[in-house]
Protein backbone atom coordinates (compact mmCIF):
# COMPACT_ATOMS: atom_id res chain seq x y z
CA UNK A 1 0.00 0.00 0.00
CA UNK A 2 1.06 3.40 -0.90
CA UNK A 3 2.37 6.04 1.42
CA UNK A 4 0.25 9.31 1.87
CA UNK A 5 1.92 12.86 2.05
CA UNK A 6 0.94 13.14 5.85
CA UNK A 7 3.06 10.47 6.38
CA UNK A 8 6.03 11.68 4.75
CA UNK A 9 5.70 14.95 5.92
CA UNK A 10 5.89 13.65 9.76
CA UNK A 11 8.54 11.42 9.03
CA UNK A 12 10.92 14.46 7.24
CA UNK A 13 10.13 16.36 10.44
CA UNK A 14 11.10 14.02 13.12
CA UNK A 15 14.40 12.96 10.72
CA UNK A 16 15.14 16.98 10.88
CA UNK A 17 14.65 16.51 14.89
CA UNK A 18 16.67 13.63 14.85
CA UNK A 19 19.72 15.51 12.64
CA UNK A 20 19.65 18.04 15.46
CA UNK A 21 17.70 20.85 12.32
CA UNK A 22 14.59 22.45 12.74
CA UNK A 23 11.79 20.95 10.16
CA UNK A 24 10.76 23.84 7.43
CA UNK A 25 6.70 24.74 6.48
CA UNK A 26 5.50 22.99 3.67
CA UNK A 27 8.91 21.00 2.98
CA UNK A 28 10.54 24.34 2.00
CA UNK A 29 7.96 24.99 -0.94
CA UNK A 30 7.23 29.11 0.51
CA UNK A 31 9.16 31.62 -0.95
CA UNK A 32 11.51 32.76 2.78
CA UNK A 33 12.88 28.99 3.67
CA UNK A 34 13.64 26.56 1.14
CA UNK A 35 14.69 22.88 1.88
CA UNK A 36 13.76 20.42 4.30
CA UNK A 37 15.42 21.41 7.82
CA UNK A 38 18.04 23.80 8.79
CA UNK A 39 19.38 25.55 11.80
CA UNK A 40 21.69 28.16 12.24
CA UNK A 41 24.65 26.94 10.06
CA UNK A 42 23.34 23.78 8.32
CA UNK A 43 20.43 23.68 5.67
CA UNK A 44 19.52 19.72 4.58
CA UNK A 45 17.53 18.26 1.74
CA UNK A 46 15.95 14.59 2.78
CA UNK A 47 14.94 12.12 0.04
CA UNK A 48 13.10 8.98 1.12
CA UNK A 49 12.17 5.94 0.14
CA UNK A 50 10.68 2.60 0.28
CA UNK A 51 12.86 1.03 -2.24
CA UNK A 52 15.99 -0.82 -1.80
CA UNK A 53 17.86 1.65 -4.28
CA UNK A 54 17.03 5.44 -4.69
CA UNK A 55 17.77 8.52 -7.54
CA UNK A 56 19.83 11.76 -6.90
CA UNK A 57 19.70 14.03 -9.36
CA UNK A 58 22.72 16.38 -9.67
CA UNK A 59 20.03 19.08 -10.02
CA UNK A 60 18.73 18.87 -6.45
CA UNK A 61 22.27 18.79 -5.09
CA UNK A 62 22.64 21.95 -7.26
CA UNK A 63 19.74 23.98 -5.94
CA UNK A 64 20.97 22.64 -2.22
CA UNK A 65 24.10 23.81 -2.79
CA UNK A 66 22.70 27.50 -4.35
CA UNK A 67 19.92 27.59 -1.33
CA UNK A 68 23.21 27.21 0.83
CA UNK A 69 24.82 29.72 -0.68
CA UNK A 70 22.36 32.14 -0.65
CA UNK A 71 21.90 31.44 3.00
CA UNK A 72 25.10 31.24 4.15
CA UNK A 73 24.76 27.83 5.22
CA UNK A 74 26.38 24.57 4.94
CA UNK A 75 24.44 22.02 2.57
CA UNK A 76 23.79 18.42 3.46
CA UNK A 77 21.83 15.83 1.35
CA UNK A 78 20.17 13.39 3.79
CA UNK A 79 18.77 9.95 2.06
CA UNK A 80 16.56 7.39 4.52
CA UNK A 81 15.60 3.89 3.10
CA UNK A 82 12.42 3.66 5.38
CA UNK A 83 12.21 -0.14 5.19
CA UNK A 84 15.40 -0.17 7.39
CA UNK A 85 14.93 3.11 9.16
CA UNK A 86 18.45 4.17 7.93
CA UNK A 87 19.76 7.94 6.97
CA UNK A 88 23.32 8.58 5.12
CA UNK A 89 24.08 12.04 4.75
CA UNK A 90 25.53 13.09 1.42
CA UNK A 91 28.34 15.82 1.85
CA UNK A 92 30.79 17.46 0.06
CA UNK A 93 34.48 16.50 0.86
CA UNK A 94 35.16 19.79 2.02
CA UNK A 95 32.09 20.43 4.31
CA UNK A 96 32.95 16.75 5.81
CA UNK A 97 35.02 18.52 8.95
CA UNK A 98 32.55 21.55 8.82
CA UNK A 99 29.42 19.29 9.00
CA UNK A 100 30.86 16.80 11.58
CA UNK A 101 31.77 19.99 14.11
CA UNK A 102 28.36 21.36 13.84
CA UNK A 103 26.63 17.96 14.59
CA UNK A 104 28.06 18.03 17.67
CA UNK A 105 26.95 21.21 18.48
CA UNK A 106 29.95 23.57 17.79
CA UNK A 107 30.16 26.69 16.25
CA UNK A 108 32.40 27.16 12.88
CA UNK A 109 33.59 30.54 11.97
CA UNK A 110 31.65 31.65 8.54
CA UNK A 111 33.29 31.14 5.58
CA UNK A 112 33.20 33.35 2.72
CA UNK A 113 32.11 31.86 -0.46
CA UNK A 114 33.36 32.69 -3.50
CA UNK A 115 31.87 31.67 -6.59
CA UNK A 116 33.70 30.32 -9.35
CA UNK A 117 32.81 31.00 -12.91
CA UNK A 118 30.36 28.07 -14.23
CA UNK A 119 28.75 28.99 -10.31
CA UNK A 120 28.09 32.93 -11.95
CA UNK A 121 26.93 31.23 -15.08
CA UNK A 122 23.97 28.64 -13.39
CA UNK A 123 23.04 32.03 -11.07
CA UNK A 124 23.15 34.17 -13.32
CA UNK A 125 19.65 34.70 -15.78
CA UNK A 126 19.14 35.54 -19.63
CA UNK A 127 17.74 38.70 -19.78
CA UNK A 128 16.71 39.23 -23.79
CA UNK A 129 15.94 42.66 -25.13
CA UNK A 130 12.98 43.18 -27.43
CA UNK A 131 12.10 46.38 -29.74
CA UNK A 132 8.85 46.63 -32.31
CA UNK A 133 11.40 45.74 -35.38
CA UNK A 134 12.63 42.46 -33.82
CA UNK A 135 8.93 41.39 -33.08
CA UNK A 136 7.70 42.61 -36.19
CA UNK A 137 10.72 40.47 -37.95
CA UNK A 138 9.71 37.21 -36.20
CA UNK A 139 6.23 37.39 -36.78
CA UNK A 140 6.51 38.02 -40.62
CA UNK A 141 8.86 34.65 -40.58
CA UNK A 142 6.59 32.45 -38.74
CA UNK A 143 4.29 33.68 -41.35
CA UNK A 144 5.70 33.07 -44.48
CA UNK A 145 7.30 29.80 -42.67
CA UNK A 146 3.12 28.67 -41.43
CA UNK A 147 1.65 30.05 -44.56
CA UNK A 148 -0.70 27.78 -46.61
CA UNK A 149 1.77 26.64 -49.59
CA UNK A 150 -1.62 25.30 -51.60
CA UNK A 151 -4.40 26.65 -52.46
CA UNK A 152 -7.50 24.64 -51.78
CA UNK A 153 -10.43 23.72 -54.10
CA UNK A 154 -12.66 26.25 -54.63
CA UNK A 155 -16.43 26.43 -56.43
CA UNK A 156 -16.61 28.47 -58.82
Amino acid sequence: MKRSGKIYRNNEASVMKMLGLNPTPNSGSGWIVKEDGESEDIICQLKSTDANSIRVDKKDIDTLIYHGIVSHKVPIFAIQFLKDNEVYLLVRPDDLYDVSRLMQGDRIEAKEIVLEETDKKQISKKCIKSSYDARRTFIDENDSKFKKRSKSAKWK
